[in-house]
């Protein structure tokens, strides 16, 4: 009997030493090459979700390293030298670990000038640079000033370096109304902004138009217009032609001057030598100022008025009720003396 039951404990001895030793092993090796299966499947996939959204994963990186990382409701925050540069709000963003470049959905952008709000940028589509700092936007993209002045561009990009809103494509702007009409409406090539300096710049083959709540209207064309964020002051450079009222007006400098207790455009200035002719005058000086609120049109710097083969010149000139009579202080009058010979 004991013989016996040695035997049956040898056997199940026997029967415990194959489970170890051959049946779990294989069990584990079968376990092993399924995770390793898993994970391949993974990678495979992941490569296959990044090559569709146009990623090339290289291959000395793993996998994960590559994921796409998508973001909703983003707001962030860029400073420099302890003040802030730039506020974003996205309503998504995606970009990949690694890479320097996120694309943006539905932005918005404020640009500070010591610690306030200068600028504001919308647009459909952005993209941020992570390392630089630098943005640019697209699709509807609309930059206001906080003073009122509207840019309507297809794109614009932003240095954060130079602190620059630059656009090079067509700019359409409309100036903040006042109380004599209508804000300026001025179209150019290319657009600069220079945040620092609060300062707009329209360049190449820029035309604007302004009218006025009596019916009349400036039209203005030049080859640049310059903008400030402080005040409703516009500067057109270059050659400098704008008709008015029946006049045609040209110099190199044209600055339109608004009162800032009234908000009323109050007076054009033309500078740096001026030709000023209508239906039966024509006339020159150094500087012309036009008094819209007196009505009335100063020549100054050697001014000069040649009307009907008369030619009056004098310290100033002064155009009253727009025109119709003249003023002359200290006239000297060149008659034409054809009636003499």
């Amino acid at each position: 009997m004991a013989k016996f039951k040695n035997l049956i404990f040898a056997v199940l001895l026997v029967l415990l030493f194959v489970e170890v030793l051959i049946v779990f092993p294989k069990k584990l090796e079968h376990d092993d090459d399924a995770q390793v299966q898993a994970r391949v499947e993974l990678q495979e996939k992941r490569k296959k979700e990044l090559a569709e959204l146009g990623e090339n994963a290289p291959a000395n990186k793993a996998p994960g390293t590559l994921a796409e990382q998508r973001m909703g409701g983003v707001h962030l925050v860029e400073s420099q030298k302890g003040n802030r540069d730039w506020e974003l709000f996205s309503e998504a963003a995606e970009g990949s670990q690694g890479s320097g470049n996120w694309k943006l959905k539905k932005v918005r952008v404020f640009f500070y000038n010591k610690e306030k709000v200068e600028f504001t940028a919308t647009g459909d589509e952005g993209v941020i640079d992570a390392n630089s700092k630098d943005l640019s936007i697209k699709g509807n993209v609309i930059t206001r000033s906080e003073n009122g002045y509207v840019f309507k561009t297809p794109t614009i990009s932003y240095a954060a370096t130079k602190r620059e809103i630059l656009s090079p494509e067509e700019v359409y702007m409309e100036g903040p109304r006042d109380k004599t009409g209508g804000g300026l409406i001025v179209k150019g090539r290319s657009m600069q902004v220079l945040v620092d300096q609060s300062k707009m710049l329209i360049r190449e083959k820029v035309s604007a138009t302004k009218a006025m709540n009596d019916g009349k209207r400036f039209d203005v064309v030049a080859d640049g217009a310059e903008f400030s964020g402080k005040s409703n002051m516009a500067r057109f450079l270059g050659t400098v032609r704008m008709n008015y009222d029946g006049m045609r007006l040209e110099g190199p400098e044209a600055s339109f001057l608004y009162d800032r207790g009234t908000n009323l455009l109050s007076s054009i200035s033309i500078l740096g030598g001026v030709k000023v002719s209508d239906a039966d005058k024509f006339a020159t000086a150094d500087v012309v100022n036009l008094d819209l609120l007196a009505n009335k049109y100063v020549f100054k710097g050697r001014p000069k008025v040649i009307q009907n083969n008369d030619e009056l010149s004098g310290e100033e000139i002064i155009f009253l009720e727009g025109g119709k009579k003249v003023k002359v202080e200290r006239v000297r009058a060149k008659m034409d003396n054809k009636e003499n010979k």
